[in-house]
């Protein structure tokens, strides 16, 4: 049977051809493909970045320990360093801390009578002067190679003054005072005095 289209041309439906639904099918299929691709490799950058991260932590945490070990080496390595020049200067002759001293001991008035001691130390500091130096304001202008800071206790400002006196008038130590204060609870007086070793003061010990 032959079928005759009797209608006029602009109202005949159009068949148009197959390929053009496959692209309307497969081009929306095509765009979400590449979307999903590009979605999938920002998630798996950002998965590798946060991996890196964690695993720089994880690496970090295990050499804290190590890096807290190598400060503590380098604390103690400036220690010995300290102890090393002082011990330097100590073989070379430029000081003799146990005759200093013995001469400061000497200095101290006499006990007496009395009970309690006239006078104590309560702190002694020892401090090298390298080079040995001088200045007019203190130590009366004397050169001094070592100063030590003293701290204690004195029954009276009387005694305190002797000792200084005995200090100033000796040709090994040079003295300079800091304060003196009384303790209403023992009746002592505190003090606190710098006294520098006068270079060439004193013999050298054998």
């Amino acid at each position: 049977m032959i079928n005759v289209n009797l209608l006029p041309k602009h109202l005949r439906r159009v068949k148009e051809p197959a390929y053009w639904r496959l692209i309307a099918v497969l081009f929306p299929l095509l765009v979400f493909g590449v979307i999903a691709g590009l979605q999938f490799s920002v998630l798996q950058t950002e998965r590798s970045k946060k991996n890196t991260v964690e695993q720089l932590q994880a690496t970090r945490d295990q050499l804290q320990p190590f890096v807290q070990k190598q400060r503590e080496l380098q604390n103690e390595l400036q220690n010995l360093q300290v102890f090393e020049g002082l011990s330097r200067q100590i073989r070379e002759g430029q000081i003799f801390w146990t005759s200093q001293i013995n001469s400061l001991v000497e200095t101290l008035p006499a006990q007496g009578a009395e009970e309690r001691p006239r006078i104590s130390f309560d702190s002694l500091s020892l401090q090298a002067v390298s080079p040995p130096t001088s200045t007019p304001e203190r130590f009366d202008g004397a050169t001094i190679d070592a100063e030590m800071s003293l701290t204690g206790k004195v029954v009276s400002t009387e005694v305190l003054s002797d000792f200084i006196e005995t200090l100033e008038n000796s040709s090994k130590f040079g003295v300079d005072f800091q304060s003196a204060s009384r303790e209403d609870d023992s009746g002592y007086y505190t003090y606190n005095l710098v006294i520098g070793a006068i270079a060439g003061g004193e013999d050298e010990p054998q």
